[in-house]
């Protein structure tokens, strides 16, 4: 592991990368080799996650400078459990297994399912590229029923199988029993699951079958034009892309799954589709000799990577979200190499959308002071539309720099009917001026215009355009103003996917106002019994957050979040954890947002958890950098944790905690006291009794000591909180 860390550790500031990418130009941006690792063996497949990367070499699994994991042989195909801890072994007919990643030779599970009654099963329409329905039969009346997929789920959660008799299994990954049994029209070859844990893609034949993962229902059969070889969703689960054999690679959107790229025209036999993590790209192996990356939103190929002689068998886009660092693994014969696609240019859009949403939800809130007649003038749909674009033309125009200057202009064509004169430039779109016939002469020079105070905005394909530029002709000493700022109209705005309601984002702010005023409650009172000072600094916020659900439809959910931080290490041990402490009720800091949590979800909140609703419940859990000498012992309070998956600085990985091991490292620690806001929940709110929760942990361990780093943070997503009326 550690050597894996030593590649992704070099930090890249986006504000840099952004510099550096503007004045090499865009055509600079590349996908480069990173590090190889060479083998003796030759590499017929592998997988990997952020840390750990395994491969098959004639059915044998290894890692890193061939390394053996286990001493088993006849392997076809291999899946890593997300967090790391353990892969999914696939050997022909024989049971799928799982094997540690950390303590070599060490089987975990083996998954048995033997069935007995087929008599439902004998009208399926059964295909298999090179075996036939009838042999397939002939083996499950044996009792051989062969699995031809697997997949994790993103969250490392659920295990999938899709077998010879057209099932898709479910299973846990604590115990890996199944939890459900979908029975599906064909055998399906190949899986997988969205991150949002909405959809399974099963590729059946000529089919692409999806599947509600909660309701194990069919949503919707998607026909294509040849046999199906590989599925893949999106990171954020918005796209799905599937590969046939007719060497076509067809992108989908998951909202109504509609086509909406077609890739025909690659001219080879294609494999391994892998979306970039800010889906702007997709790459995928070519005959075996390249890997290609397209750009998904300009439809064009940004690059193409010469791997010749051949043997790519896959290629895969990961991340490091510790660093926000992007890179790309695929295979040589004898070596397996890890490509920096940093390069790349960032999916401008995301990143301008994410700063005008933040700036958006802070301008809606009535300021301090602020009258309902001065605030009603200040925000309404028509403000609200003008201060919007004013926010993303600013947020555009500071992502571009000086781009216009550096971009080459030139003269272009003139249109004598309508007096406008086309300045084209190398990269942005061409702009059209006013310019008076008489005066048409004066620029045959394009090294004499100067382009004073431009604003950009970005297009359909995530490219820059400029809005606005006064173009100043320095042999007349004129200036001529180009100004397409405002086009937008509001119906538009209520078009985009990320709008949302005005009323909404009011209630929103005056329910935030509530919930501090909650806040100042318990925090005046947790004074007056001595149990914290000034120095406790609670914040409570609210956000509602645009997204859709599993029927492609709109939803707004709400985002409701409690956070604490001990600002004075002095009052740290007093008021919060004390060292090594993880029982929530010796933090009064703790104790006093908890208060809060309670107070407001089983007072004025309570109407957003209705029976049944869904609520994401992510709670963070923090440790300074103290070393632990020896171990804390954990008595068990809080449960037993083996292998459990939680986030550390952004990455999945996994985690154990029993009262065997104690507690030895300080993301034990961290996580135990996540784990005690859980606890007191369950126990505490009960308004949350009736909803569907589910959990998520996060870890930060602060790279200072001090009990001021000993903070929680709790944060709960209510999907489809504002249901239209």
């Amino acid at each position: 592991m550690s050597e894996m860390k030593m590649w992704t550790s070099s930090v890249k500031g986006v504000a840099l990368f952004f510099v550096a990418s503007f004045f090499c130009g865009e055509l600079m941006a590349q996908v480069e080799v990173k590090r190889t690792f060479p083998s003796e063996r030759r590499i017929g497949a592998f997988d990997n996650t952020t840390f750990c990367t395994a491969f098959l070499s004639d059915g044998e699994l290894l890692t890193l400078r061939d390394i053996p994991i286990a001493d088993v042989v006849g392997i076809d195909k291999i899946v890593f459990n997300p967090t790391g801890s353990s892969l999914a072994l696939m050997r022909g007919k024989k049971a799928v297994s799982i094997y540690s990643f950390r303590d070599r030779n060490k089987k975990l599970f083996e998954l048995k399912d033997k069935r007995k009654d087929l008599k439902d099963r004998k009208n399926l329409e059964f295909y298999l590229p090179g075996e036939s329905g009838a042999e397939l039969m002939k083996a499950a009346s044996k009792g051989d029923v062969v699995v031809l997929a697997m997949c994790y789920g993103a969250d490392a959660r659920n295990f999938l199988t899709a077998n010879s008799l057209g099932e898709i299994i479910v299973y846990d990954t604590k115990e890996y029993l199944p939890q459900a049994y979908i029975q599906g029209r064909a055998p399906a070859t190949s899986l997988a699951m969205s991150s949002n844990n909405y959809f399974i893609a099963a590729g059946a034949g000529k089919n692409v079958d999806i599947w509600n993962f909660r309701t194990k229902e069919l949503r919707k059969t998607i026909p294509m034009p040849a046999n199906v070889l590989e599925t893949t969703f999106s990171e954020d689960a918005s796209q799905m892309a599937v590969l046939t054999d007719d060497n076509r690679l067809t992108i989908l959107d998951t909202k109504n799954w509609d086509k909406v790229q077609i890739f025909d025209k690659l001219e080879g036999s294609l494999a391994s589709p892998s979306f970039h993590p800010e889906g702007k790209y997709i790459s995928v192996v070519k005959d075996g000799n390249s890997i290609v990356i397209i750009n998904l939103k300009s439809g064009v190929v940004e690059q193409t990577l010469d791997e010749t002689p051949g043997g790519v068998a896959g290629n895969r886009f990961f991340s490091n979200k510790q660093t926000s660092d992007v890179f790309m693994l695929s295979n040589r014969v004898n070596s397996l190499v890890f490509w920096d696609a940093n390069g790349l240019n960032p999916f401008y859009g995301k990143l301008v959308n994410k700063e005008v949403d933040a700036k958006m939800n802070e301008w809606v809130k009535m300021m301090q002071g602020e009258s309902m007649e001065d605030y009603a003038i200040r925000v309404n749909d028509e403000t609200r539309l003008k201060q919007q674009q004013m926010f993303a033309q600013e947020a555009a125009t500071a992502l571009a720099g000086d781009r216009v200057s550096i971009d080459n202009p030139f003269v272009g064509d003139y249109d004598a009917s309508n007096n406008m004169l086309n300045i084209g430039f190398n990269t942005l779109p061409s702009i059209a001026l006013e310019v008076p016939a008489g005066e048409v002469g004066d620029f045959s020079d394009a090294s004499n215009l100067k382009f004073d105070n431009a604003v950009y905005v970005l297009n359909d394909k995530d490219e820059f355009e400029l809005a606005y530029v006064e173009v100043r002709n320095e042999t007349t000493n004129k200036v001529y103003i180009y100004d397409n700022i405002g086009r937008t109209k509001l119906t538009a705005l209520e078009a985009d996917a990320n709008f949302v309601p005005l009323e909404v984002m009011q209630q929103a702010s005056r329910e935030e106002v509530q919930l501090k005023e909650i806040k100042e409650a318990v925090v005046e009172e947790k004074k007056q019994d001595k149990l914290i000072t000034e120095n406790t600094q609670i914040d409570v916020r609210t956000e509602v957050v645009p997204g859709v659900d599993a029927d492609g439809n709109k939803i707004l959910n709400y985002k409701v979040g409690y956070q604490y931080e001990v600002i004075n290490k002095a009052f740290s041990a007093k008021e919060d954890f004390p060292s090594g402490g993880y029982d929530i009720e010796r933090s009064n800091a703790a104790m006093s947002l908890m208060k809060i949590i309670k107070n407001a979800f089983e007072g004025d909140f309570s109407k957003y958890l209705s029976e049944g609703k869904e609520v994401k419940i992510i709670i963070t859990g923090s440790a300074d950098a103290s070393p632990i000498r020896g171990t804390i012992a954990y008595n068990g309070k809080y449960g037993e944790y083996t292998d459990e998956p939680y986030y550390k600085d952004g990455n999945l990985d996994n985690i154990t905690v029993t009262k065997a091991s104690g507690i030895t490292s300080n993301e034990q620690l961290a996580l135990m006291r996540a784990a005690g806001v859980k606890d007191y929940i369950e126990k505490n709110v009960s308004t949350l009794d009736n909803t569907s929760n589910e959990y998520e942990y996060h870890v930060e361990v602060a790279k200072e000591r001090g009990g001021e780093f000993r903070k929680i943070n709790v944060e709960f997503m209510i999907m489809d909180a504002f249901p239209a009326k």
